[in-house]
């Protein structure tokens, strides 16, 4: 409460308040999508029931899990549920007719597969993930519950298709007749926002301004690469998904090269060696940072700044710092360039004008904690079906699927402790209002109009956790299993021996849950980001060598999302300065990486110019490192030689070469600040025998 807040609020103040909650609170757009997510519910239900479908509460449970605030995310997640829910169906069908006699093989096989599903989920992004683990607790869920009766297999089978069918459609019917917020919208707002903030950067940057840390912009690339979420997303609600889409890459990869181009503009601006006429010519051509006509005339630009800098004496060529401060400032315009004519495209749904030549954006991946994902979902199945086998208890075999759902979808978030704890709270607080509404309120009323205005809390309450980061286990745990709880069925069962059986094992089913995700191997901040600084020194030596990745959209992306995910652990730690020095170090180590790569690329395109043939290809044996002080040495000669020889080349050949001289700089920089780093890691390679080139 603020200091002009009244202690005592009047009756108004009340109702203003229960109105227009605070945004502190729930989180715009909060009411009606609750109220979608509930209409969705009623219709699913209602649906079911005419239907006569075996388990209607399965179709409530559908809608709960596709409950999402923007059209395409229900629509993508619809899809890959679909297409999870058949494949897993498809897997339990085989194994039941294979190990049907077999209860221990069957049940390993069970386990095997969600082991696998894991690892696949854990690897992936986005609702091909949650596909991915759907498909693994599918076979849980059909397999398990014919375990005694495997001749039911493919009736239960079709029943649950058929269940996620209807959902599907009570879902997508909704959202389409009351206009849920469509993921095109929201990406565009993005693509806007962050387009916005990355300009402003690069203005900065080109005027000498102070300019965020690594971190904030590793922050703001980090964001710029989630919008590949929201593509994903929005192609469903596009007709003309390709061009549009194509077009938001386009941008997403200009804007992250302006983010490198505009951090390296300002380290060239911070060490000095720039001469007054160089910047003041420069500036002049950066002008508000608006994109120039194209990127040709970026290009020509760029040589007639490297022309001018010996216009008066020719015996004068640019510096190498004045080189790379053209080169890289002229970059800048052409990706502004892109970036704007690929929101353009994206908005208007038409071909860009002009277009990064790369449009591919990747992202880091953890296999050690795929496979250690993998390892707790087996552990812990494995335990669940041991103490189900040994118990010898029909119904403990409900807890199994249910352990089998949540160890495979905990695998899909960052905080799989968090995912733990809230299996073991949400679950006890979905069985006492399960309780309350099954024992207290639903004998009262017998009809569907009554079951719908009984559950609009229920409904409200779970999305509104499921809306806030931090209680969203809770939500899921809690909502999306509460008509599983309450056994919603055609004739409902109103015995207090039933209902306390059935969630007997449901509370099994969640302290073997919260056991497995938070006593058992739980993932640790600080090994996950030592994994990334292991992938970060891997490649540099590799790059070290002459070997690795080519510079690209895909290597600028997975640098950035490496930092991101550095940050992503480094908010789990103390906020000491070791975490901030620990993620300096590994952001400019693999930005040593980046700028090899780039030096490597065009130095190899440098090499098919007749006229420098062969001092592009002494200068890229150069950028072979087995020796750092030697190293530098022979790139800081080679780019001074070949920067000399690059002034009299012709246009479109000059800016190839230029390109190279600039990204040889760059590097040059980068091995400087980390020389006792990389001795002190070990991450040069083997030096090579006398006399043999890589």
């Amino acid at each position: 409460m603020s200091a002009n807040t009244p202690a005592a609020p009047g009756r108004g103040a009340w109702r203003g308040w229960f109105v227009t909650p605070p945004r502190a609170v729930f989180p715009v757009g909060w009411f009606l999508f609750c109220l979608r997510t509930w209409l969705s519910v009623v219709l699913a239900l209602s649906t079911a029931f005419w239907l006569q479908l075996p388990s209607p509460g399965a179709a409530a449970v559908t809608v709960m899990i596709l409950a999402q605030p923007l059209r395409g995310q229900v629509l993508s997640k619809a899809l890959y549920r679909l297409a999870g829910t058949l494949v897993g169906a498809f897997v339990a069908i085989c194994l039941t007719a294979c190990f049907n006699q077999e209860r221990g093989i069957f049940l390993g096989g069970v386990a095997l597969w969600l082991t696998l599903c894991t690892i696949v989920g854990t690897l992936e992004r986005d609702f091909r993930a949650y596909g991915a683990m759907l498909s693994g607790y599918t076979v849980a869920i059909v397999g398990i519950s014919c375990i005694d009766n495997p001749g039911a297999v493919y009736d239960t089978t079709v029943a649950r298709v058929s269940d996620i069918l209807v959902g599907i459609a009570a879902t997508a019917a909704v959202n389409d007749i009351f206009g849920s917020p469509t993921a095109f919208e929201k990406l565009a707002a993005n693509l806007r926002r962050t387009a916005d903030m990355v300009r402003r950067i690069t203005r900065d940057a080109m005027a000498g301004h102070a300019i965020p840390n690594d971190e904030a912009c590793a922050g703001l690339a980090g964001e710029i690469i989630a919008l590949t979420s929201q593509i994903s997303f929005a192609q469903t609600e596009l007709p003309d998904a390709r061009l549009r889409l194509a077009g938001a890459r386009s941008a997403m990869v200009a804007l992250l090269e302006m983010l490198t181009c505009s951090r390296a503009i300002a380290i060239a601006l911070q060490n000095g060696g720039i001469s007054d006429r160089i910047l003041q010519h420069i500036r002049s051509a950066f002008g508000d940072g608006a994109p120039v006509a194209s990127p040709a005339q970026a290009v020509r630009e760029l040589e007639a700044l490297a022309r001018d800098a010996h216009a008066d004496d020719e015996t004068t060529t640019p510096t190498l710092e004045e080189a790379w401060l053209i080169e890289r400032s002229m970059a800048l315009l052409s990706d502004a360039r892109w970036a704007r004519d690929g929101i353009d495209a994206f908005e208007n749904g038409r071909r860009a004008r002009t277009q990064a030549p790369e449009l591919k954006i990747n992202q880091h991946q953890d296999v050690v904690a795929a496979l250690l994902n993998g390892l707790r979902t087996l552990v812990g199945f494995s335990v669940a079906a041991a103490l189900c086998i040994i118990s010898d208890i029909p119904a403990t075999y409900s807890a199994l699927a249910q352990v089998a759902i949540i160890l495979t979808l905990a695998a899909t978030t960052y905080n799989v402790r968090g995912f733990g704890m809230g299996a073991l709270l949400g679950t006890p607080l979905a069985i006492i209002v399960a309780a309350v509404l099954n024992f207290e309120v639903l004998p009262k009323g017998a009809d569907m109009p009554f079951l719908a205005l009984a559950i609009i809390p229920v409904i409200f309450g779970s999305c509104l956790l499921l809306l806030n980061p931090r209680t969203a286990p809770i939500g899921f745990n809690g909502g999306v299993f509460f008509f599983v709880i309450l056994g919603v069925a055609n004739q409902q069962n109103y015995q207090p021996l039933d209902f306390i059986d059935r969630n007997v094992m449901y509370l099994f089913a969640a302290i073997i849950i919260f056991i497995s995700l938070v006593l058992l191997l739980p993932p640790s901040a600080s090994r996950r980001r030592f994994r990334v600084g292991i992938a970060v020194a891997r490649d540099l030596t590799r790059r070290f060598a002459g070997q690795g990745e080519q510079a690209g959209s895909a290597l600028i992306s997975r640098h950035y999302d490496r930092l991101n995910r550095i940050l992503e652990w480094n908010r789990y730690l103390p906020a000491t300065l070791a975490r901030h020095r620990v993620f300096s170090r590994m952001a400019s180590l693999d930005t040593l990486n980046l700028e090899l790569a780039r030096a490597r690329r065009h130095l190899d395109r440098a090499a098919t110019i007749p006229a420098i043939h062969e001092t592009a290809l002494s200068a890229l044996q150069a950028t072979l490192i087995h020796d750092v002080d030697q190293a530098l040495r022979q790139m800081k000669q080679q780019a001074r030689i070949l920067l000399d020889r690059t002034i009299t080349l012709p246009h479109g050949q000059m800016a190839t070469a230029l390109a190279a001289v600039s990204a040889m700089v760059g590097a040059i920089h980068l091995l400087e600040h980390n020389r006792s780093a990389i001795q002190l890691y070990g991450l040069l390679p083997p030096a090579l025998p006398s006399g043999k080139k890589a």
